[in-house]
């Protein structure tokens, strides 16, 4: 099975025959053209699931679902409503919600209920000089979000193929009265927007043990609100608490044979 992290939080998974495609946007770091996966890259996938609708999540799907006119997109209700807003055909985006299993080919998908990421104060103490510099932007990536909304219908995914397990966050702040898939062949953990990753995984990596941890969400994919996160210290609190999972760290657009 291959996997593939796009930037920012999207990702494609690929059995051979039947490609799901998470989370798809372009990022808008200018510096990063030459390794930024654009529009037309994001066709000729199965089905595409959206964890949320912020603007990062969710801003490049119209364009996609009008360049390819058959893939059906899965969201909760806030997103579909955005999409359709934008232009999406309605009638190709399917409602979902918690518990829910969407079958697309070989892979089951299930839907979990998650929460979205606290920004903490370090983190926007230090995008801040950047947001006074460039405010104009700011400005704008504010308005947009705001136009996008995720009213607290915040998803992860549990993806099985087979005898694999995948289970992916587009945004990582789990609920803890809820018993999350254990056995996970491949967590896919977002790191985006907060500096204290480390600490607010630490319980839920103990708990259900994923073989594997492929970290995204940690470029700088919209700046000024955004910056390159550093992933050493959550590396190294996996490492010496887990020394037998597997920590990725991967390259955009390079894809990967995590599973076989």
């Amino acid at each position: 099975m291959k996997v593939t992290w796009y930037g920012t939080a999207t990702i494609g998974i690929d059995d051979g025959n039947t490609k799901l495609l998470f989370d798809p946007f372009v990022r808008m770091n200018l510096r990063m053209r030459k390794t930024t996966t654009q529009v037309d890259g994001f066709t000729g996938f199965d089905a595409i699931f959206v964890t949320h609708g912020h603007f990062d999540h969710i801003y490049s799907i119209p364009e996609i679902m009008r360049l390819d006119e058959k893939v059906p997109v899965y969201c909760t209700e806030t997103p579909k409503k955005t999409l359709v807003g934008r232009g999406a055909p309605a009638d190709r985006i399917h409602v979902i919600r918690p518990m829910d299993e969407i079958t697309a080919g070989a892979f089951t998908v299930r839907v979990w209920k998650f929460r979205h990421v606290v920004f903490d104060p370090w983190y926007i103490l230090s995008v801040m000089p950047k947001c006074v510099v460039e405010f104009p932007v700011l400005f704008w990536q504010a308005y947009i979000n705001k136009k996008m909304p995720d009213k607290g219908e915040i998803v992860a995914y549990e993806i099985l193929c087979r005898d694999k397990r995948i289970f992916l966050t587009g945004s990582f702040r789990d609920t803890p009265e809820i018993d999350y898939p254990h056995d996970m062949d491949l967590l896919v953990l977002a790191n985006g927007g907060c500096t204290y990753v480390p600490e607010r995984t630490a319980d839920f990596i103990a708990k259900y043990k994923p073989k594997a941890i492929l970290v995204d969400h940690f470029d700088n994919a919209f700046p000024p609100a955004t910056r390159e996160m550093d992933l050493t210290r959550l590396k190294n609190t996996v490492a010496r608490n887990h020394p037998d999972i597997r920590f990725i760290i991967p390259e955009a657009g390079k894809t990967l044979d995590l599973l076989d």
